[in-house]
């Protein structure tokens, strides 16, 4: 199986615990694999998180004949792209983290992913920002990715219909275009910044804010779950409050042992990225294995892509020594390839840069349709 992921580049710390995830679940399971005659590992790709390296990543993945699984890839855009490759060789890819609400509108029967897509976070948002932020005035900042951009449009038709003001909306790709969003936001004097987008653009636009002297609250989206975030936005990350489809580990019933094991292997503690990535991984061996057949033939990707959508995992309440098939909760999908129950929690981080659980939400797919 393969994994995809930026490996190299700015969000290298979120695809590489992308590709740990993956690592540890192909590394438990080898050996049933070769109990059965099969060898079982993993070709992770760097995507670089660019959409424009995603389409030559997935024909050469296609163009391998013993790839019958992709784990996949972290950003929409990307997404988006290798998605369409692979529904043409009905190639099964399992994001755990790709979130743009469109990814599931294509009638892809190979796509599905674990993470509740951009309008459940949207919702979230603006619910607390209505009930308990008290949120008068937003301004509005993208990425201009298609996760920045989806996030923020759905944040901005949430908001609109509580009849909270959006003052603004704006797309950044540059530095120049973030010291200009930074000047309208200063003119604007907004009670809240919300931004949609990847951490190492929010933790700039944070710091150069707070450096502006605005002092409105920074909310955002699951880009700024990660650590890199916190280090990168420095002082400027206190009081900053993200949705996110993945939460810490501890707040996940029997990872105890995957925490273990993961910070064992890599020297670091795993985040809900990691954690889903591994989960993901689970999903599709699931999927694999119960197409296995004889040792002397692989699986048929068909065979693959249509187990997937069959997977049916439950809860995990194991605190024996042996890692859960899922840890993030109960696994079944629906015919579009979302998560049939899926969860949103709301963070704030301190001045210690550690995130503490605001509230969680749970939706269901077809609440979402």
């Amino acid at each position: 199986m393969a994994s995809v992921s930026p490996l190299s580049g700015d969000l290298s710390p979120i695809g590489t615990e992308l590709r740990r995830g993956v690592e540890l679940a192909v590394e438990a399971r080898a050996r049933a694999f070769k109990s059965q005659g099969y060898d079982l590992l993993l070709v992770p790709f760097d995507d670089q998180a660019s959409a424009s390296r995603a389409g030559g990543i997935a024909r050469d993945i296609v163009a391998d004949p013993a790839i019958v699984g992709v784990v996949g890839a972290v950003n929409s855009s990307v997404s988006n792209v290798i998605a369409q490759v692979f529904e043409g060789a009905q190639l099964a890819a399992v994001s755990p983290s790709s979130t743009d609400d469109t990814l599931t509108t294509h009638g892809w029967k190979s796509f599905s992913r674990l993470v509740a897509p951009d309008r459940a976070q949207a919702i979230a948002a603006a619910t607390y920002l209505q009930e308990e932020a008290n949120a008068k005035n937003v301004y509005i900042v993208s990425d201009n990715t298609a996760y920045g951009n989806g996030l923020s449009t759905s944040v901005q038709d949430q908001l609109r219909r509580r009849n909270i003001t959006v003052s603004g909306y704006v797309g950044i790709s540059d530095a120049a275009a973030l010291a200009g969003a930074v000047k309208r936001i200063v003119d604007s004097q907004p009670d809240t910044v919300y931004f949609g987008g990847s951490d190492d653009t929010g933790a700039e636009l944070v710091r150069a804010l707070r450096t502006a002297g605005v002092t409105a609250l920074f909310i955002g989206g699951n880009g700024l779950d990660a650590p890199s975030f916190a280090k990168r936005a420095g002082s400027a990350a206190a009081g900053v409050v993200y949705s996110t489809v993945y939460g810490p580990v501890s707040a996940y019933s029997g990872s105890e042992v995957f925490e273990k094991q993961y910070t064992a292997r890599y020297k670091s503690a795993p985040t809900g990225r990691a954690l889903m990535a591994y989960d993901a991984a689970n999903v599709l061996l699931s999927a694999i294995n119960t197409t296995l057949k004889s040792p002397a033939v692989l699986p048929t990707r068909a065979d693959v892509s249509g187990a997937v959508r069959k997977v049916k995992f439950e809860a995990c309440v194991n605190k024996s020594a042996l890692l859960c098939e899922s840890i993030s909760g109960p696994v079944a999908f629906d015919p579009r390839g979302e998560r049939m129950r899926t969860r949103v929690m709301l963070m704030r981080l301190g001045s210690d840069a550690k995130a503490n659980i605001l509230s969680t939400k749970t939706v269901a797919a077809e609440s979402l349709r």
